[in-house]
């Protein structure tokens, strides 16, 4: 069901709410809680993995970017973005692997989003790749808006991993774990609810994992 899956991040909650009302919303707040400090309006943006698109729709309307591009290595999740959002204004969907090397112009996106998409990346080169391709596209003075999950046993992508190469300076870094695992516990239910009515059951548990519900690595 499209409409029941728009986000596919985790969200963020506030620790004193508590409703699931079934339409994104602690998702959109993970994505204002990354927007907090830097304004698209009038901007180049650049989303990395950017799912079935609703988190790049609600920024164009919300946010009022000059342009909007969100990226997926996959081309069936690209053709259902521009499927669902060929009418938005300022927002197009391109094939494109965050790792290997990006069909974008040197210096010529202001702001590159990543919520949620480097702990996929696998090996460490994957990492550097992609981190020299955000230094080689992003204007000077641009900024990359990364979020994502860090294992406490430390493996997984850490912020120092990007910065490596010395190019990219960290401006501010906050820590929201207890509020997304706060948005999770909230979801459990409804995500639960949709993974057994549309995931065949031998592939339940891996969409658990994914959907990062509670008793999984997550």
């Amino acid at each position: 069901s499209v409409n029941e899956l728009q986000f596919m991040n985790y969200g963020y909650a506030d620790m004193d709410e508590y409703i699931d009302d079934h339409t994104g919303y602690y998702s959109r707040k993970l994505y204002e809680q990354v927007l907090a400090n830097v304004a698209l309006k009038d901007q180049n943006v650049l989303e990395i993995n950017c799912g079935r698109g609703a988190g790049a729709a609600w920024c164009v309307h919300t946010h009022a970017s000059h342009s909007y591009i969100g990226i997926d290595p996959s081309q069936d999740v690209i053709n259902l973005c521009q499927r669902l959002y060929s009418t938005t204004p300022r927002l197009s969907f391109v094939v494109a692997d965050a790792t290997k090397h990006l069909p974008f112009e040197n210096e010529s996106i202001d702001i590159i989003l990543c919520i949620q998409a480097t702990h996929a990346f696998g090996e460490r080169i994957a990492i550097t790749q992609f981190a020299n391709e955000v230094v080689r596209i992003l204007r000077p003075n641009g900024y990359l808006l990364w979020c994502d999950v860090c294992y406490m046993n430390g493996s997984g992508i850490l912020v120092y991993d990007l910065i490596e190469n010395d190019e990219l300076i960290v401006e501010e870094k906050i820590n929201i774990t207890k509020n997304v695992l706060h948005a999770l516990e909230i979801q459990n239910r409804s995500r639960t609810d949709f993974i057994q009515r549309y995931i065949q059951p031998e592939e339940q548990e891996y969409f658990r994992l994914f959907a990062g519900l509670p008793c999984t690595q997550i």
